[in-house]
């Protein structure tokens, strides 16, 4: 990794930019963050703003999402990105006519959520009306009245008849309609001469009586029918809207197109941010891998002029992103390590390391021929026919080759989709000798761990500290190797070994404190970490018990196929619950599988050697969604 530094007028900061951006080999650097002084702030303010193509980007996502709903063209999972040429995609530029269309689509959003707001009213007055579609006054009647007035609304349903009753022995002509009930309550239209609407309302209110709020131009029946009317209407506006819609979403692919565009501009845009510059010039720093030096800086020096370029390589102080770079087996594994954390600069790439012992401990666990060989045509396929890019690609091709091992060890255990066949194991079948696959895992577990400590070892090394190596690696070697061989029966020598290393660990590991004691105690808590190292062994008995898992519940559903005995009931049931549930076993298994060898890393393995948290090599490119641009000319 080098430190670019480039000058260039500030005429030629968009096509540089563009270039860089083309070619995407620069991990810009901010330049403000390497210039604490105040006085030069105004190096970095922009007379322009990238508000508009903000802007431009919130309007053409919401033009693409908008049209994304009444669009009948949906991308199969086999489908690739239509190829455009930079030419062309530059081009797009000059083509505004997405904002005709972000205009027709927002004017269909608005009036479309205008005309669902005028729904859910309508809606809810019918459903008030047709509470009271059985009264069959309005506004003309009751004004006909001229000593009777009326009472229209609710009271409690349980005290109908004491209401009733009272009214009765109250007023004696008294015209009561019950209109309709609804659960608790009970709604009345009344009648009365006005001699005794007070009294009358008195005696309602004490049974909870409240007056309905009803627009009586026309009677409810007849006014639920001019709503239902003007609803089908406001739905018909909505199918007409819908159409139109339908028909602006034939130009999909190019608001996909167009959306792309305007998230790379945006993109170069905030880059101009991180740029020094003066009157004339501007200033340019980034991280480039150093097989592409060369190439950038021919290609710029050509292409402009009056331009400066500079590579240095990073000093103590830099902290460069991270790239890893690995063979084609071990690169798919660079996803494990990156979900943990990229390495520091002053670190080892652990992926090679890390990648065998992956391998094994996810084929001991997931350990069936069958599942193995179905991983391996599933990865094939996707491979092969689907449009993969980055990370999904690795952890594709990481599936594919564990599937492998998976094959292998269920060849090792005797296992074929559960017991569905019968495979003589290679070696054991785990459940008739779970003990011996223990042992073997743990064994497994102690060469994954020392080989953490012999990375740690070849780090100090690396970095001139080979006596660090012998205080923090060599001692746990001879402590743990010791104890290990007393406990199988060694003698004198496994007790030196044993001895020697505890004595080591007790005289180094507080080395770094500066008093008496604190080495004392320093190394007695370094000591103390023996303790560690035995639950991590231990933590490698999940190779014995997902393998078990995985076997056990795939010979289940086999088992349950038998016990239909024959017939049609097998011939119909048995081909489903064998592909239901050896695919749920599989799903299942994977993911756990998965996880489980992912943490056997990060805990035991990385433990003993690793901190991590570099930074990620993000360089200025052209990232898109929808289509691929060809960069190449």
């Amino acid at each position: 990794m080098k430190k670019m530094v480039l000058a260039a007028p500030q005429n030629e900061r968009e096509s540089i930019l563009n270039v860089l951006q083309s070619e995407g080999y620069v991990h810009l650097i901010d330049v403000k963050e390497e210039i604490s002084d105040s006085e030069y702030l105004d190096c970095f303010k922009e007379p322009k703003s990238v508000i508009d193509t903000e802007l431009d980007y919130n309007y053409i996502k919401f033009t693409y999402e908008f049209l994304k709903q009444y669009s009948v063209k949906k991308k199969g999972l086999l489908e690739k990105r239509p190829v455009v040429d930079k030419q062309e995609f530059d081009r797009l530029e000059d083509d505004m006519n997405w904002k005709d269309i972000y205009n027709q689509c927002k004017e269909i959003d608005e009036t479309t959520n205008t005309i669902k707001s005028k729904k859910v009213k309508l809606t809810t007055l019918i459903e008030q009306y047709s509470q009271w579609k059985n009264l069959d006054v309005c506004d003309n009647d009751l004004e006909m009245l001229k000593n009777v007035t009326c009472f229209i609304g609710g009271v409690s349903k349980k005290q109908e008849m004491l209401l009733y009753e009272e009214i009765n022995n109250s007023f004696g002509d008294v015209y009561i309609e019950k209109v309709s009930d609804e659960k608790q309550d009970l709604n009345l239209f009344i009648l009365c001469h006005k001699d005794i609407k007070d009294q009358l309302e008195d005696v309602l209110k004490n049974y909870g009586y409240t007056k309905a709020n009803l627009d009586l131009r026309l009677p409810p029946a007849e006014y639920i029918k001019e709503l239902s009317e003007e609803l089908e209407s406001l739905d018909n506006d909505l199918k007409e809207l819908s159409q139109k819609a339908s028909g602006i979403a034939q130009n999909i692919e190019y608001v996909q197109k167009v959306y792309d565009y305007i998230s790379n501009k945006l993109e170069k845009e905030n880059a101009v941010f991180k740029l020094g510059k003066t009157r004339k010039t501007f200033i340019l720093k980034g991280w480039i891998a150093a097989e592409n030096a060369d190439g950038i800086e021919s290609m710029l020096t050509k292409d402009f002029d009056g331009i400066y370029i500079k590579f240095e390589e990073p000093s103590e102080e830099d902290m460069p992103p991270i790239i890893l770079k690995n063979n084609a087996l071990v690169e798919p594994f660079e996803v494990i390590t990156s979900m943990y954390a990229l390495p520091l600069p002053t670190e080892v790439d652990p992926t090679p390391v890390l990648t065998p012992f992956y391998m094994i401990f996810f084929g001991m666990m997931a350990a069936d021929i069958g599942y193995g060989i179905v991983l391996l045509l599933a990865t094939a396929f996707a491979l092969k026919f689907m449009e993969l890019e980055g990370d999904a690609r690795k952890i594709i091709k990481l599936l594919l080759y564990v599937s492998f091992p998976t094959i292998f060890f269920g060849w090792v255990f005797g296992g074929f989709f559960g017991n569905a066949l019968p495979v003589k194991p290679l070696w054991v079948n785990p459940l008739d000798e779970p003990m011996t696959v223990l042992y073997s895992s743990i064994a497994l577990g102690l060469v994954h761990l020392f080989t953490g400590l012999g990375v740690k070892a070849y780090w100090f090394i690396k970095n001139g500290k080979a006596m660090d190596a012998v205080y923090d690696v060599l001692t746990w070697y001879l402590l743990l190797t010791g104890a290990i061989w007393m406990l199988l029966g060694g003698g004198n020598a496994a007790k030196i070994m044993a001895v020697a290393g505890a004595a080591g660990l007790l005289l180094t590991q507080g080395r770094a404190n500066a008093s008496l004691s604190g080495k004392i105690f320093g190394g007695i808590y370094g000591l103390y970490g023996v303790t560690g190292y035995i639950g991590d062994l231990l933590s490698y008995s999940r190779l014995l018990a997902l393998g078990l898992a995985t076997g056990l519940i795939g010979s289940s559903f086999n088992m349950l196929i038998q016990l239909l005995g024959g017939g049609i009931f097998v011939i119909v049931l048995g081909p489903i619950i064998f592909i239901a549930g050896h695919t749920f076993n599989l799903l299942i298994g994977l993911l756990g599988t998965y996880v489980h060898a992912c943490r056997l890393q990060y805990l035991e393995f990385f433990g003993k050697f690793y901190e991590g948290g570099g930074k990620a090599f993000n360089p200025l490119k052209i990232t898109t969604k929808f289509i691929k641009v060809n960069t190449e000319k």
